[in-house]
């Protein structure tokens, strides 16, 4: 107590020399004498200990260092204090079990503060041993629960939890609300890693929440167990329930620091966007992408806000999502890394503008921004030529393009469509005719140089896919199928059904089970209708 509370190193000494006077001028037949002095001796080695370091720390302020710093005095006193537990350990091993086992659970703190995690499991492990087979197994919850969070840090996950559940088996007769919370989350934070047992993790998240609600730490260890209730009742399925808990406990979880605050946001984004509440997802993802605006990484504020884009734009907030979508995408091009995120923000963009209304100037500009998205990945393709993942964006960026232009050639057909009703319906008489509509109409030849074009893109993609093998068979399907229907607007169906002809001959050739049974059946229909339209 006069240690926490700051009394003179001087002052704490003469305690420390009185209280082992005292045991030792116990009578020598007094049962508890040997305990009071082994007590005396391992407080003793405890506060002597804080004293080096405090003083330590003192002299090295002082500019009585040794030259290399003060972590050296530290390790000498590790060293030093790792001696006299050992040797404490020795002289009471037979006679004081359960205080040789406190004595070899700081060993097993000190090994894993020097960085020594398997000596730590071994000591920890010996300590709690010795606690039960000296009739106190209460003392072994302790060592066991820290031995099994060192252990799953060594991804020896099994023998984790067979720690922790040893460390619930006898935390029933520990009284402290404290220390029945923390072996009940150790043991659902490892469960639920090991992804065996989601059930039994959330009734003890669950459990270990009321035991820190009853140690009045409800903000603190119990923001930390609703939080991985939270995370179990999502594994299961369960997302309600687990953004019901999660919202609960927010408040408490965005005092425990940037990090925290931005993981449960992101939680909770996640699970409010899996329960199609596109607005209360992206309100999280800014939200931490507000907390971490001032990181010096700028990755993650990237990631938030291309999620908020996402779901901005889910909720028809067009404005918004773009404003979201652009920094964003400012983001990314600072951090220079993620070429493939930049590319899926530019064809956002690019169909953000035609949302609303297809004008020939929203073509335009998502035409701009297709043709970005195609010159960001051909550098990157031309630093990393083998990057599967972005030669499929490519073949993707290609197919949307063609698509683009697609939704104005369409957009040209509903115009004369309308004006052809509007002219039915009044006789004739005051219809404004073609191109009434918000895009200019469009001459034979601009419509059949799109189509053409539309054709010439569908077909790179599907080269693309073709050269990234079987995996990409169904895009590169989809490819060949849109050129084939073009060609038939085109007037040439025959040149569609060869296509779609020559592709399914090469899926024919490939083994059993590489493409999806559908596949065939849709070509060969395809390939039936396309011929009979042009007989």
């Amino acid at each position: 107590m006069a240690a926490q509370s700051g009394t003179e190193p001087g002052e704490l000494r003469e305690l420390l020399a009185v209280a082992l006077r005292a045991a030792e001028a116990l009578d020598a037949d007094e049962p508890l004498r040997t305990r009071r002095i082994a007590l005396a001796e391992l407080t003793g080695i405890r506060v002597e200990s804080y004293l080096r370091s405090v003083e330590a720390t003192e002299d090295a302020g002082h500019g009585h260092a040794d030259g290399h710093g003060h972590g050296q005095g530290q390790g000498h006193g590790h060293g030093e204090l790792a001696a006299e537990l050992a040797a404490f350990a020795d002289a009471y091993a037979s006679a004081l079990p359960d205080v040789v086992a406190e004595a070899e659970e700081m060993l097993g703190r000190l090994a894993l503060s020097q960085g020594e995690p398997e000596r730590a499991v071994t000591l920890l492990a010996a300590s709690a041993d010795r606690s039960v087979a000296a009739g106190r197994p209460w003392l072994a919850v302790d060592p066991l629960v820290l031995r099994a969070g060192v252990l799953m840090s060594l991804d020896r996950t099994a023998e984790a939890e067979e720690s922790a559940r040893a460390g619930l088996a006898h935390a029933a007769e520990v009284t402290g609300t404290e220390a029945q919370g923390v072996v009940r989350l150790t043991l659902a934070d490892i469960l639920l890693g090991r992804g065996e047992a989601d059930a039994e993790a959330a009734r003890h998240a669950l459990e270990a929440a009321h035991w820190f609600d009853q140690a009045g730490l409800t903000a603190d260890g119990g923001a930390q167990a609703r939080l991985l209730l939270a995370r179990c009742h999502a594994r299961e399925g369960h997302t309600a329930e687990a953004a019901e808990v999660l919202q609960s406990t927010l408040p408490d979880l965005l005092e425990h620091g940037e990090g925290q605050a931005v993981s449960a946001r992101e939680f909770l984004g996640d699970l409010l966007r899996d329960l199609h509440d596109p607005r209360g997802a992206a309100e999280q993802y800014l939200l931490a992408a507000e907390v971490s605006e001032d990181w010096e990484d700028p990755r993650p504020q990237a990631n938030f806000a291309q999620a908020a884009a996402d779901q901005l734009s889910e909720a028809r907030l067009v404005p918004e999502a773009v404003a979201a979508y652009e920094r964003a995408l400012e983001l990314r091009r600072r951090s220079k890394d993620a070429p493939v995120a930049e590319v899926r923000i530019l064809r956002s963009l690019a169909w953000l503008g035609l949302r609303d209304v297809v004008t020939d100037a929203a073509v335009a500009g998502a035409r701009a921004r297709m043709d970005e998205a195609a010159e960001v990945l051909t550098a990157a393709l031309a630093d990393a030529p083998e990057d599967r993942e972005a030669r499929a964006e490519l073949a993707e960026t290609w197919n949307q393009l063609a698509q683009v232009l697609d939704r104005r050639v369409r957009a040209d057909e509903e115009a004369h469509e309308e004006a052809y009703e509007e002219a039915s319906e009044e006789g004739g008489q005051g219809a404004e005719g073609p191109g009434s509509g918000p895009a200019a109409p469009l001459a034979a030849a601009e419509l059949e140089a799109l189509r053409l074009e539309e054709i010439l893109l569908w077909e790179r993609a599907a080269a693309l896919h073709a050269e990234l093998g079987p995996d990409h068979l169904q895009a590169r399907f989809q490819c060949v199928n849109n050129a084939a229907w073009t060609e038939h607007e085109l007037g040439r169906p025959e040149a569609g059904a060869a296509r779609i002809s020559a592709l399914a001959d090469e899926v024919r050739a490939l083994p059993e089970g590489v493409a999806p049974e559908w596949l065939l059946e849709s070509a060969e229909r395809t390939t039936e209708h396309l011929l009979r339209t042009s007989a």
